[in-house]
């Protein structure tokens, strides 16, 4: 991947533009359905707010991927074009025959990997059709931030949406962005709307009082301190610090002293590559007031993956637009998700040795423990935490309810290198199964009957058979 395929990626960004510009007279009626995640979310936002800044009607719907019976739905509606953020891709052919049958316009801004027919009512912007991978170069947020930035250049304000999508879609690595990530970021901060600088990455770094921050971190789950308010005001005790500190205004010294003492604290982790780089590393600080919400872009992302997971994605959207009414509420279901959290992962530490491990990939089945709409972030969440061995794609599946099973999948950029697709092959065992799956080669999720779950797992065997994913090193490790 190099410069061309992102000058490619511009092009396409530009030609979208070209034909969403001349529809913004405040006479086209437009319907957005956007994903319900941090990515989703900022995506939706940034599109809303140069729909606001036109006096262009429109309603915005937040949905898991739609489903061809969706889609079919969507076409009953009486709107002159639909826009799909964060997803569509995958459903191309079912768009075609229900809503641009009917000559509505679409704009489908996506990152998830698809086929897409030329249609003279369609324009889309996919970075797997410029040579760019969607899992790492750039997110749902990221395309529209560079479609809208063509339509007008004091939109460039809201960069900082576009990198809370790509953080909340773990697009950051521990060598940083990468493709137009990269650019979108170096961009923003030599424009001074971001402020990079380094420290401990903890949620709730400006928002909550050091040992409360401590106690609530999820991201990484430190044992011992997760959960543990008394462990956490002994450690904070044996460093001087006061309680009532916020974590950002400790200063980088002390910071490095309070990172030093939970790397004493967790033994063997301090060594394990995605704790150290979850725990310290690179913080993002939004500088532009054109952005309502946490400074702390990882704090941001955080909070709108809680509204979302909470199944109130519409509060998200609210505070990423700019209502500064909703903030407190949002917050307020970033607390309360972190909560739920800190119980599940407990859970998932207590239940390290149910999973089960096949030669190119763990599982592990958690009934109705865990909610379906946790397992995933769970999941991301035990792998930065050094909780769950990265040597191979791990799958966690849970009751939805009605008789479907949810199954999530996570693998990392080193498994991805290796050829290793968790997307393609669980897409692949779902459609196999009577169920349906999508994503990208580091995280993706499905759902089939319940009752085929077993098969699901031959299949999987199968299709990562077929698409040569075998790990390097199928050895267990701790």
């Amino acid at each position: 991947m190099g410069r061309a395929e992102i000058r490619r990626f511009q092009r396409a960004a530009e030609e979208v533009a070209a034909f969403l510009k001349p529809k913004l007279d405040g006479n086209t009626r437009i319907k957005i359905i956007s994903h319900m995640d941090a990515d989703g979310m900022a995506a939706a936002a940034i599109l809303a707010r140069c729909f606001y800044s036109y006096n262009v009607p429109f309603v915005v719907r937040f949905t898991p991927p739609v489903g061809p019976d969706e889609v079919a739905e969507l076409s009953k509606e009486d709107y002159d074009m639909f826009v799909f953020i964060d997803q569509g891709s995958g459903q191309m052919d079912v768009i075609h025959k229900f809503i641009l049958a009917k000559h509505a316009d679409v704009v489908l801004i996506d990152h998830h990997p698809g086929s897409f027919l030329e249609h003279p009512n369609l324009a889309y912007l996919n970075p797997h059709t410029c040579g760019l991978n969607g899992g790492r170069d750039v997110s749902a947020s990221g395309a529209v931030y560079s479609v809208i930035e063509q339509i007008d250049l004091r939109f460039r304000s809201l960069a900082g949406l576009a990198v809370v999508g790509a953080i909340g879609d773990r697009q950051e690595f521990s060598s940083g962005f990468t493709g137009v990530n990269e650019s979108l970021v170096k961009r923003a901060v030599e424009l001074g709307l971001l402020y990079q600088g380094e420290g401990l990455r903890l949620i709730g770094r400006t928002l909550n009082p050091v040992v409360e921050c401590l106690r609530l971190s999820t991201r990484p789950y430190i044992v011992g301190l997760s959960g543990n308010l008394g462990a956490c005001r002994s450690l904070i005790d044996t460093l001087g610090i006061s309680h009532s500190s916020v974590l950002c205004d400790l200063g980088l010294e002390v910071e490095r002293r309070l990172a030093d003492a939970i790397f004493a604290r967790v033994g063997p982790l301090a060594t394990n590559e995605e704790f150290c780089h979850t725990l310290w590393g690179r913080i993002y600080t939004a500088t532009t007031d054109d952005l309502v919400g946490p400074r702390d872009l990882r704090e941001y992302a955080t909070m709108l993956d809680a509204c979302g997971n909470l199944g109130r994605p519409e509060m998200g959207f609210a505070v990423a637009v700019g209502d500064g009414t909703t903030q407190a509420d949002a917050l307020a279901l970033m607390s309360s998700y972190h909560e739920q959290m800190l119980k599940v992962l407990d859970w998932l530490v207590k239940n390290l040795t149910s999973f089960r491990l096949e030669p190119n990939f763990r599982y592990i089945y958690c009934g109705d423990a865990v909610a379906p709409r946790m397992m995933g972030e769970a999941l991301s969440l035990g792998i930065e935490s050094g909780l769950i061995p990265t040597d191979r794609p791990v799958f966690g599946m849970v009751d939805e309810g009605n008789g479907i099973i949810k199954i999530s999948a996570r693998g990392t950029l080193g498994l991805a290198t290796q050829g290793i697709d968790v997307g393609r092959a669980l897409s692949k065992a779902a459609a196999k199964v009577g169920g349906r799956g999508s994503g990208h080669d580091v995280a993706a999720a499905a759902r089939i009957p319940q009752e085929r779950m077993n098969e699901l797992i031959d299949k999987l065997l199968q299709a990562f058979s077929e698409t040569g994913g075998n790990p390097d090193t199928p050895e267990e490790h701790s």
